[in-house]
């Protein structure tokens, strides 16, 4: 029995060192396929405003209504997207303008708290006396719920016109009214589920503007004082996003160039930046540091022997040249003088 024991417990230790370890578990799902549902998007608009002129003969101006819009988009390229919407305006005296259009949304600025939008769309519209044209323009600003990846929820101001919508009358139906923005987006959606938790709880205090930087020198251009011109390698520290002032354009500028006017050519001088290199006497040594700028001499340690000659040395006295041929030809020639004899006195 023992035995039986014995055997049975090594086999239970070689089945348990031989079984694999758990896998981990994922903290975060795999990308969502980029099909066109990521690009689509569910909205409704709900609003009160009032009547501008009247959409029948026999309706007062400035009546109120309630105003109600389904709209479905689809993400098209520059941040515009294609627009099919359903629009009703509930007007006075049991009227109404019910509107099937098409149109577009454009998104202009875009943060991660939200986005500003504007949209138009155009369409076949319905009224209790007649089939017209009609008309919607809007605009607003959805922000986005940290918790509740792709939905978007904002005021808006809308616009909506109804050519001719009672034939017994030859005027247009205008109307205004303002209210709120609900907006579901697929691929926003799909993005968010898929960020790590702790991304996700970061991001719900932090909200943070995309403000554009249109030189790229990595300063906002709300602070930018030169938006157009980068800072470059040398910023001003006085002047965020503006490179430093540079009159003589060699690159380097004023506060480092120690010739802020000349530029210093094709042979900089290596001591000074900015600085072309004058050696007047040819001896090597910047007329800037040379003691003797018109007398070459050595390098010297000592700033007043610097490019000095040895006075110790005497110097050499240069003969002059013999003449040449042109000089003799060109030399005074010498005058004879020819002494006439005096006649005898008396004669």
């Amino acid at each position: 029995m023992a035995a039986t024991i014995a055997t049975g417990l090594c086999a239970g230790e070689r089945g348990a060192a031989a079984a694999p370890p758990p896998r981990p578990t994922p903290t975060s799902t795999s990308t969502p396929i980029d099909d066109w549902t990521m690009h689509t998007a569910l909205g409704l608009d709900l609003g009160v405003g009032a009547t501008i002129s009247s959409y029948n003969e026999n309706g007062g101006p400035s009546a109120s209504l309630f105003y109600t819009g389904l709209r479905g988009t689809y993400d098209l390229p520059h941040s515009f997207q294609a627009l099919l919407t359903l629009r009703q305006w509930w007007l006075p005296s049991a009227n109404h303008a019910t509107m099937f259009g098409v149109g577009a949304r454009y998104e202009p600025f875009v943060y991660t708290y939200g986005r500003v939008f504007f949209d138009a769309a155009l369409g076949p519209t319905s009224t209790n006396f007649a089939w017209a044209f009609g008309y919607d323009l809007g605009g607003g600003m959805e922000f986005e719920l940290p918790d509740a990846p792709g939905f978007g929820l904002g005021p808006y101001l809308r616009y909506g016109s109804v050519v001719n919508p009672d034939r017994r009358d030859s005027d247009d139906g205008r109307a205004w009214n303002i209210g709120a923005s609900f907006t579901y987006h697929f691929g926003r959606a799909a993005a968010g589920s898929t960020s790590e938790p702790e991304h996700r709880a970061h991001a719900r205090g932090s909200y943070r503007i995309s403000i554009p930087d249109t030189d790229r020198d990595g300063v906002a251009d709300d602070e930018d004082q030169c938006r157009d011109t980068p800072a470059g390698k040398h910023p001003d520290p006085f002047r965020p996003g503006c490179p430093e002032a540079d009159e003589d354009g060699d690159g380097v500028p004023d506060v480092e160039d120690a010739c802020p006017v000349t530029p210093p050519g094709d042979k900089p001088d290596p001591k000074r930046p900015g600085c072309p290199f004058i050696d007047s006497d040819g001896d090597g040594i910047s007329d800037a540091d040379d003691s003797c700028p018109t007398r070459p001499g050595p390098a010297s340690p000592e700033p007043s022997k610097n490019g000095c000659p040895d006075p110790r040395k005497p110097h050499a006295v240069v003969a002059a040249p013999p003449p040449s041929a042109k000089d003799e030809s060109i030399a005074p020639k010498p005058v004879k003088k020819h002494h006439a004899a005096r006649p005898p006195e008396g004669q």
